[in-house]
């Protein structure tokens, strides 16, 4: 379902092929113009990477039967003709034969197409979460844009803008997993608690051998916070430090969660003893 309430509405934007209006901050005028399919290349600032799985066929047999309704946006690059807004039109186009496409002809800075093509995108609820904050990021990036800039470019929050980027922070590998929709964003969010990229991987690969619910994403990466506190614990211990009561109690609690078994933790100024109760087999 397409999102709504993103900045201005495409129609505001583009316009009908009767009447297109002029887009606020662009130079241009109303003519629509046949061009060559082969002379119109695609932004190198389109946030959206992912085409594979779109499904374009509904579009190329409309396509086929009546044409281009809607032209395509489009600007001037030296000598290149690129697109601003109607990638899946253009690909359509190809892929329905056709060698001319109506189009609008725009003047506009690499800031205000990544804007528009973030819009149109999420307005269409085309991109991938990963697409989505790297889009964020260089308008953050490369334009000096702040989150709460980006948020009101494109109609969202700022801590939606900030959430969405913090998805940077994960592992190339996680990333790849959360595009292909292998993880949602919410088994990625859990993931975030863990700052190293490693123990990210590591998790995430057992998250998708298990199958496991964002619940259980939970419990593991909990355990794995825990396994991690412990071990600086031990570090700690041996740059000799005091061991505090709540110390011994937590490492109890956990050898009784992972023994399955009662077990008694007593500690001394030199050495210490570990009780683990264990039951022979009943004749």
């Amino acid at each position: 379902m397409a999102r709504s309430g993103l900045g201005k509405g495409l129609g505001a934007l583009i316009g009908t092929p009767s009447t297109v209006p002029r887009m606020d901050g662009l130079d241009s005028g109303e003519k629509v113009h046949q061009v060559s399919l082969a002379h119109i290349v695609p932004s190198p600032l389109q946030p959206r990477k992912d085409f594979a799985h779109e499904p374009l066929q509904e579009l190329i047999d409309s396509i086929r039967q009546h044409g281009i309704i809607q032209p395509l946006i489009v600007r001037r690059v030296g000598a290149r003709i690129e697109l601003i807004a109607g990638e899946r039109r253009w690909r359509a186009a190809q892929e329905a034969g056709l060698t001319q496409v109506p189009v609008i002809i725009r003047s506009a800075s690499d800031l205000e197409v990544l804007e528009l093509s973030l819009i149109e995108n999420l307005q269409r609820a085309d991109l991938n979460p990963i697409e989505e904050a790297q889009g964020y990021a260089r308008l953050s990036s490369e334009f000096g844009m702040r989150q709460e800039d980006i948020a009101l470019k494109v109609g969202r929050s700022r801590a939606a803008v900030a959430n969405a980027m913090r998805l940077l922070d994960l592992h190339p590998q996680v990333q790849a997993w959360l595009a292909q929709d292998l993880l949602s964003v919410g088994h990625a969010k859990v993931l975030l608690a863990l700052k190293v990229p490693e123990e990210q991987l590591l998790a995430g690969e057992t998250v998708l051998r298990r199958n496991a619910t964002v619940r259980s994403t939970e419990r593991l990466v909990a355990r794995q916070l825990g396994i991690g506190r412990s071990r600086r614990r031990s570090r700690q211990v041996g740059a000799g430090q005091t061991i505090t009561p709540s110390a011994i109690e937590d490492l109890q609690n956990r050898l009784q969660q992972h023994l399955a078994t009662h077990v008694t933790v007593h500690h001394g100024e030199k050495r210490g003893r570990i009780d683990i109760e264990y039951y022979g087999n009943e004749s």
